[in-house]
């Protein structure tokens, strides 16, 4: 059996690194066709009783945590992928204040600089009416009651039962309003907003990355699945597409974890104990010192990186395998990347995010691009000649070091070098022979000097930096006459 993951961000801002991480993870599994052994079998889906609180039966048949049947679980389905699997792009836009079209085709141009294709595609915001048709087969089953509480009562409800060292759950407090209650508060237009309502006992999976993971549900208030606007919330709307789509395997971030447990109770529901799902759950990024990760710390959307000149493949290489016991290889098509992925490598332990392994990603990867290749990346910003790309090309970190290199060699460059005054005598002695083919070597030969002393303050006077390609190589790209002017700049301070 092919399995079929989603990828289902939130038109709200632009997509961050977190967002590719989880979109290339998704991509990677399902595309891949060498699959780790299965998984054995753990325990059931434990749900006490086989009776929701209000006495509906909630038909939880006998099956794995994993959620697979024993069959599936024979042919080896649990914990792979496979390359016919099916990659599905949900946009999760029923946040109308949020959502902005803008956002939306942002994330869809990241995908494809990434090299994420997808096989399915659709809006929640087309699925309302779906999402409606559920909710009353719930309302009817029983599943879900309304709530009056404004969001003040709550809050001081959750205060209340923290300073008394109390887990913060829901009362029910709307559940055991009386008929008579319930319609006075409908009468005088107390908003209301509907909750989920938890079946007793314990509910239990097997992670693929976590193991063994099982949830008290009196521990977990009742979630709220429609707000008093009528939107509704994540949880919910999720779980329905999950379940109408298909999806085989979900892969999120451990922050889920929570969810998880709430939704499963939900796809029984919905589905009266017949839709089985399998769940990985990955850590979450901590900074290199260790501290909570933010992606508004610095800039980590995908958009800026890429105008930063980081090729796709660097971000993809790192997301892979950061957090896993593989190596972070420079792979620089995103086929080599799917045989060499392998979601059993991950690891419970939160992974240290570092930017700047991107950028030594990316360097190596550079260094390998073809003259096509940076070519197609920087359009018409790259007016380099080949010959001028293969000496520069191994002293460039970014695809916009190119960019700079060329204005270095086209017009020169605008910073104030300073030099000493035995550098600037260096330049005297070497401007008297620029002209000569074997200039460096008579430099050297008065001045007595060689390595760093001799050309750092030749390579500043042409380039204005202390690294590049060789000396010989820029001077006969730049040609002599622009050797001379560029040695001859007045005015250097010392």
């Amino acid at each position: 059996m092919s399995c079929k993951v989603r990828f289902a961000p939130s038109p709200t801002g632009f997509m961050h690194i977190g967002n590719a991480r989880i979109a290339v993870i998704n991509y990677l599994f399902c595309r891949k066709d060498t699959r780790p052994p299965p998984k054995p079998p753990q325990s059931d889906l434990l749900l006490g009783d086989t009776e929701h609180r209000s006495g509906v039966y909630l038909g939880v048949h006998e099956h794995s945590s994993t959620g697979s049947t024993k069959e599936e679980t024979d042919s080896g389905r649990l914990g792979r992928g496979s390359k016919d699997g099916k990659f599905l792009l949900r946009i999760d836009d029923t946040d109308k204040l949020r959502s902005e079209k803008r956002y939306e085709d942002s994330i869809l141009n990241d995908l494809e600089w990434l090299g994420i294709s997808y096989d399915e595609f659709f809006r929640q915001s087309e699925k309302i009416d779906r999402y409606r048709d559920v909710m009353e087969q719930l309302i009817k089953d029983e599943f879900l009651y309304k709530c009056f509480e404004t969001p003040e009562e709550l809050e001081f409800k959750r205060r209340s039962a923290i300073s008394k060292g109390m887990a913060p759950v829901y009362d029910r407090a709307s559940l055991n309003l009386t008929s008579t209650e319930k319609e006075v508060l409908e009468r005088n237009g107390t908003p209301h907003y509907w909750r989920f309502r938890l079946p007793d006992g314990i509910v239990s999976w097997n992670d693929m990355i976590l193991g063994e993971i099982s949830y008290d549900l009196s521990s977990i208030s009742d979630p709220v699945i429609v707000k008093t606007d009528g939107t509704f919330l994540y949880t919910f709307s999720s779980v329905v597409d999950d379940f109408d789509s298909g999806i085989t395997h979900i892969i999120r971030g451990q922050d889920h974890v929570t969810n998880t447990a709430a939704q499963i109770a939900m796809f029984d529901a919905i589905s009266r104990g017949e839709f089985k799902i399998d769940f990985a759950h990955i850590s979450l990024f901590i900074n290199k010192d260790g501290s909570q990760f933010s992606k508004r710390l610095g800039s980590m959307n995908l958009g800026d990186i890429r105008q930063n000149g980081i090729d796709p493949m660097a971000i993809s290489d790192l997301l892979a395998t950061l957090g896993t016991s593989l190596d972070t290889i420079p792979f620089f098509r995103i086929d080599e990347l799917i045989d060499y992925f392998d979601i059993t490598k991950f690891s419970s332990n939160s992974p240290k995010f570092d930017i700047e392994d991107i950028s030594k990603i990316n360097k190596k990867i550079i260094k390998n691009k073809t003259y096509e290749e940076v070519q197609e990346n920087l359009g018409d910003k790259f007016t380099m000649s080949n010959e001028e790309f293969l000496i520069i090309r191994d002293n460039v970190d970014t695809y916009s070091d190119f960019v700079e290199w060329q204005k270095i060699l086209r017009s020169g460059f605008a910073a104030e070098i300073s030099l000493s005054p035995q550098e600037k005598d260096i330049l005297k002695v070497f401007a008297e022979v620029a002209d000569k083919t074997n200039a460096l070597d008579i430099v050297a030969d008065r001045t007595k000097l060689s390595g760093k002393n001799l050309y750092l303050p030749i390579r500043l006077a042409l380039t204005g930096r202390k690294t590049g390609p060789h000396i010989q190589q820029l001077m006969d790209l730049l040609g002599k006459e622009e050797v001379a002017r560029r040695i001859t700049r007045p005015n250097y301070p010392s």
